[in-house]
């Protein structure tokens, strides 16, 4: 028997002690009371540990022993030797390692998708006896060049609708291997990105196109309201650190063109860069919804370029799997549009 129980599912506790007991109490009966047959099934379960099955849900799902292991709290080790018992239970290997993870096999995958439904309809049945007003955490990444200001109509959404949910945002620098992790692995519920995600468990939408906007602070000693390559060629700029592919693309492109190889300053800080254009001479570059926001705050103004500007498109991804929560799709459609 494993030592901690391995909770897949909240709620769902070690129940082989529990069938045992049940079962053993209904073949003995009680005072000649009328005995209840128990079925050879449930008899064969009491003697196996349920709590292998979530641990094996658990590496299925993340593809990573070390990553359930701190889900549950755990050392490594310890679910190495679950897995073991179930490996010679099933006597399948259920997992194969290929360099730094591990793929299912085929006994695996059928394995999985039997004991998905399975344990879905054990947690809602504990879940109905444990109900609580704790709301469910909905986990927003972002890198801030493609930052969604809206997020406080989404807000409202909640709180009209009742929706139980309430939100972290994160924003970070992000590239779409990072992004894919994320949703995968649990830790996020969306992401934006510049970038398309092509995955079968992900959904990829596209919310909106941004343009970008050349902007200084307003006692620039530059005074046009237009500027050339050639008068930008002669100005600092800061500009977005991002792991993003294309926007990286971009960035290099627009940097070709004024013939540098670098900007003076780079940040991944939406707050950083507001606070560098409004102190110092740089030029730099926001979306026209972030400009309309801080432009007063920090003392900015803009400045029509005599070149064109690329679009950013804005992607918003999640794991297919929400679509099944009307609650989600409620919180979805406040962002993305009905």
């Amino acid at each position: 028997m494993l030592t901690r129980p391995a909770l897949l599912i909240p709620g769902f506790l070690p129940i082989s002690q529990t069938l045992l007991s049940y079962s053993l109490f209904n073949a003995r009966g009680v005072k000649g009371m009328k005995t209840t047959t128990v079925s050879d099934k449930v008899l064969k379960l009491a003697s196996f540990n349920l709590n292998l099955l979530t641990t094996f849900c658990l590496i299925y799902s993340t593809r990573s022993i070390t990553e359930v292991s701190e889900i549950l709290d755990v050392t490594p080790p310890s679910i190495s030797h679950s897995l073991r018992k179930l490996r010679l239970h099933f006597e399948d290997p259920l997992f194969i390692r290929h360099g730094n993870t591990i793929s299912p096999t085929v006994f695996a995958d059928d394995l999985y998708t039997q004991l998905k439904h399975t344990l879905e309809i054990m947690s809602d049945s504990v879940g109905r006896s444990k109900q609580t007003n704790n709301r469910e955490t909905l986990v927003i990444y972002s890198p801030f060049s493609v930052a969604v200001h809206n997020l406080s109509s989404a807000t409202l959404k909640m709180k009209s609708e009742n929706l139980n949910y309430k939100i972290k945002y994160i924003e970070t620098n992000l590239g779409i291997p990072d992004a894919v992790e994320l949703l995968n692995l649990r830790k996020a519920d969306i992401v934006f990105s510049a970038s398309p995600v092509i995955s079968a468990t992900l959904n990829c939408v596209l919310v909106r196109e941004l343009m970008p906007v050349m902007v200084c602070r307003t006692n620039h000693p530059f005074q046009n309201t237009s500027i050339s390559i050639k008068e930008l060629q002669e100005m600092d700029m800061v500009t977005h650190l991002t792991a993003d592919a294309i926007i990286y693309q971009k960035k290099q492109s627009f940097m070709a063109r004024l013939n540098k190889t670098q900007s003076l300053f780079e940040t991944n800080s939406l707050l950083m860069l507001l606070t560098l254009l409004s102190e110092t001479d740089c030029v730099g570059f926001l979306t026209e919804e972030g400009f309309d926001r801080y432009h007063q705050m920090f003392d900015l103004r803009k400045l029509t370029p005599q070149f064109p500007f690329q679009k950013i498109n804005v992607y918003l991804v999640y794991r297919k799997e929400m679509e099944k929560k009307a609650s989600f799709m409620l919180f979805l459609n406040s962002i993305i549009g009905d």
